[in-house]
């Protein structure tokens, strides 16, 4: 972080804060007074994945402002399910008009909101996350079953 406060300072950027590292406890007061959750994959990143920021966001009811790269499975679980932006792209100017969108129509970013506190509850949520452990184990009592069977 010291390298970003520097380019910050160089900069003269004066609507920028840094913190420390947020107590989840205080957490959701935070996410209360964002327009958007912000995710930046970098570059080199090539895997699909679901960063824990993502779940945070779409649980806190934000749309999602994401920069990710071409391939990744995340653009288009955004897109699909119509809770923020991602963009594939180097262009400032394009990613700042997305974010200028998320920012200034209230009831887009309402009904994204929705979108993203359904599809936590459909796809993150605890009790999906039991189900899907619970059936793993059946499956594998299952096939051990079977194996041992004459």
């Amino acid at each position: 972080m010291p390298h970003l406060e520097q380019m910050a300072r160089s900069r003269a950027l004066e609507n920028t804060v840094f913190h420390e590292e947020v107590d989840p406890s205080e957490m959701p007061g935070l996410l209360s007074q964002c327009h958007a959750g912000l995710l930046a994959l970098a570059p080199s990143h090539r895997t699909h994945n679901i960063p824990g920021k993502f779940l945070t966001y779409v649980q806190a009811g934000l749309p999602i402002l994401a920069r990710v790269n071409r391939g990744t499975d995340l653009a288009g679980l955004i897109e699909r399910e119509h809770i923020g932006r991602a963009y594939v792209g180097d262009s400032v100017e394009e990613l700042r008009a997305l974010a200028e969108e998320l920012a200034d129509d209230v009831e887009l970013g309402q009904r994204m909101a929705v979108n993203g506190r359904a599809l936590a509850g459909r796809m993150f949520s605890p009790e999906v996350a039991v189900r899907q452990v619970v059936a793993a184990l059946s499956s594998q009592q299952d096939m051990v079953r079977f194996q041992n069977s004459p």
